[in-house]
């Protein structure tokens, strides 16, 4: 099966919607993919290089471990300006835990459910859905998969920027 990122001279996808720290995230994924065109893996993918190459991206990365029977998404590793935003966003919980129920099919938890079904990147702009500070008034999330087989969707590395109400803006906020 062929997929978007299969071409190493295809264009980025959401038709020019990614900034800056979105667009170096996406770009170092594509060039860790291995030559036979399958999805990196985890081993390809290591936040300290990441860190050094681009050090702007580091708090706003957040890793997560996709399990199986049944499908459900734990968090593994959180940026300081995602754990600052989110009062819920800790390493060790599911993301099932802090969504209402309610909402789940149009939230997080079907994000990274199509994603893993698709193996394709996912981006969203637009309010955040899941309680974060009362003072991020939008949210940039891109996600992309890596799978340690090449085929199979194990982790998903997210990058999630945030706009900020004048009136309160940290010092993580969006850099582009």
């Amino acid at each position: 099966m062929a997929y978007a990122f299969d071409c190493p001279d295809s264009p980025r996808p959401f038709d020019g919607r990614l900034g800056q720290l979105e667009s170096l995230l996406y770009d170092h994924w594509h060039g860790i993919h291995p030559l036979n065109g399958k999805l990196p893996g985890r081993q390809h993918f290591d936040p300290v290089e990441l860190a050094h190459r681009y050090p702007q991206l580091l708090q706003h990365l957040w890793l997560v471990d996709v399990e199986r029977d049944p499908l459900r998404f734990r968090l593994q590793l959180v940026g300081s300006a995602v754990y600052m935003t989110s009062p819920f966003a800790r390493s060790g919980r599911y993301i099932d835990e802090f969504i209402d129920p309610a909402s789940r099919a149009e939230t997080l938890n079907a994000a990274f459910t199509r994603l893993v079904e698709t193996r394709q990147p996912e981006f969203r702009q637009g309010w955040p859905r899941v309680a974060s500070s009362r003072h991020a008034r939008q949210l940039a999330r891109l996600s992309l998969p890596l799978a340690a087989d090449g085929e199979t969707v194990d982790t998903i590395v997210n990058l999630t920027t945030y706009a900020w109400a004048t009136i309160d803006r940290p010092d993580f906020a969006r850099a582009d």
